[in-house]
């Protein structure tokens, strides 16, 4: 079992470097990606399902240490994982069918595959802290990829921000070191006796670690690296960069929450107030701002600043409810902006057309592409029976079940964004669909199977796992409860 972690990390590494060794190009770098790729993402699925996985832990002192293990919290992201990562790969392949150097895209895209592994089963915040550093310096050229003057501006600015979100949250890990904690998540949940006498100063520290997490996942003030990096991005790195990075900040957060810091002491402080402020400014802003941009995939990237907050406005109200909501929006979340941003990118890819007001008409040449970007963009709104409709409705009863007496400040929130969304997502569907009379006929500019099949998978899971949640509720409910 042991061997099984080690293989679903070490896997997309080996391998990844291994046929770029090789020089391997055209279908056989496409075989030898994918097939890197899938078998990386059963590996995943097998450590989330089989259970009580063994602990892998190396020790040097109570703090230094390098610790993978599988608990409930860790299933959730590798299952996403196993399903996000080879749908887009899949799709990717036809992307890059004229791209200069597909080969150097693959390599960091599946290299990236084994570091998430490593981030999900990470025992502590050492190991966490590592790999999250290499998961940013290998997205960095993902980002970088077109090499051109605004790739290079985006790809600094993005590791930029990444570096100022990490710093903060290493001073949390000095910190907890300092005090005599060892940062495990399974049992390192900071005492009253190592911060008696500067509880204020170790609240302030927590906060700290939260924000700079939060700045991957994208929450205001410093979430401007989302809406520079997604437009020069290549689509497959848009996707997974909204549909799956963002969320790694997500997990960062989850830990420090009630791993390290614990949601008892954070419950009713200031802290808690604070990250509900800015989590609702978030949403409230990325909406607004996804209305007025007009270029398609900057619209996006905007719509992912406010619906990544959603998630952490639901663990922020340190609520059964909220965490469910947040669980479930993690999942519908990523599933929905990888359909929608690989919706954009068949858009690009088939059209050159990246503005908004371009897409008149583009619903009948494309009629596949426009019927998944369809059903996302109802599911990024919450209409049911989508599962976006599930996680919005558990957010906003995570948020009334705070006892809090301006409670209904979150749901008031979640529905004017909601309204925005509808507004910023359905402008294209309508356009798309509805040119009107004026448009003269084009001949079809479908995107392939490649491109088409993983959307398909994407929007069906959007819809059957809306309509038939009940198991995934039941479970991030037992998640919960350990850890509230």
């Amino acid at each position: 079992m042991i061997l099984l972690m080690i293989f679903a990390i070490l896997l997309p590494i080996v391998m990844a470097c291994l046929w770029r060794w090789l020089r391997l190009e055209g279908e056989a770098l496409h075989k030898a990606s994918f097939l890197t790729i899938l078998v990386g993402a059963v590996l995943a699925a097998l450590c989330a399902v089989i259970p009580d996985m063994p602990e892998v832990s190396l020790r040097w002192t109570d703090m230094l240490a390098f610790s993978l293990r599988v608990d409930g919290v860790s299933r959730i992201w590798l299952l996403l994982l196993a399903v996000i990562w080879p749908g887009v790969a899949l799709y990717a392949q036809e992307y890059l069918e004229h791209d200069e150097n597909p080969a150097r895209f693959f390599l960091f895209y599946t290299i990236t595959q084994g570091i998430l592994h490593a981030l999900a089963m990470a025992g502590n915040l050492v190991t966490y802290y590592m790999f999250y550093e290499a998961m940013t310096l290998l997205t960095v050229p993902l980002v970088l990829h077109n090499r051109d003057k605004e790739a290079v501006a985006a790809a600094i600015k993005y590791l930029i921000y990444s570096v100022i979100g990490a710093s903060a949250a290493l001073i949390g890990i000095f910190f907890i070191g300092a005090i005599g904690g060892n940062g495990d998540f399974a049992s390192g949940l900071v005492t009253a006796e190592q911060i008696a006498g500067k509880e204020g100063f170790a609240m302030a520290i927590f906060l700290t670690m939260l924000v700079g997490f939060g700045v991957k996942a994208g929450m205001f003030p410093l979430h401007g690296w989302l809406p520079t990096a997604h437009p020069v991005a290549p689509a497959p790195a848009s996707a997974v960069l909204s549909g799956v990075i963002t969320k790694m900040g997500v997990l960062g957060i989850v830990r420090v929450l009630f791993s390290i810091a614990g949601a008892e002491r954070i419950r009713g402080t200031w802290v808690q107030y604070t990250m509900l402020c800015l989590t609702l400014t978030t949403i409230l802003m990325g909406s607004l701002l996804a209305l007025k941009e007009k270029k398609l995939k900057k619209r996006l990237a905007y719509s992912s600043v406010s619906q990544v907050s959603y998630v952490l406005f639901g663990l922020f109200t340190l609520t059964e409810w909220g965490f469910v909501g947040a669980m479930l929006h993690v999942i519908f979340h990523s599933l929905m902006k990888n359909t929608l941003f690989m919706g954009a990118g068949c858009i690009i890819h088939k059209t050159g057309k990246t503005q908004v007001d371009e897409m008149e008409g583009l619903g009948k040449r494309m009629p596949w592409t426009y019927a998944f970007f369809t059903v996302a963009s109802l599911g990024l709104v919450g209409i049911p029976p989508t599962g976006g409709f599930i996680s919005k409705w558990n957010l906003a009863q995570g948020a009334l079940a705070t006892g809090l007496s301006i409670s209904w400040i979150g749901p008031t929130v979640l529905l004017i964004s909601a309204v925005l969304t509808a507004a910023y997502l359905f402008t294209v569907v309508i356009k798309g669909c509805f040119p009107g009379e004026n448009v003269k006929p084009e001949p079809s500019c479908e995107a392939g199977w490649k491109m088409l099949v993983p959307m398909g998978v994407y929007s069906a899971l959007i819809v059957l796992l809306g309509m038939f949640s009940g198991p995934i509720i039941q479970y991030f409910q037992i998640v919960a409860q350990s850890l509230l």
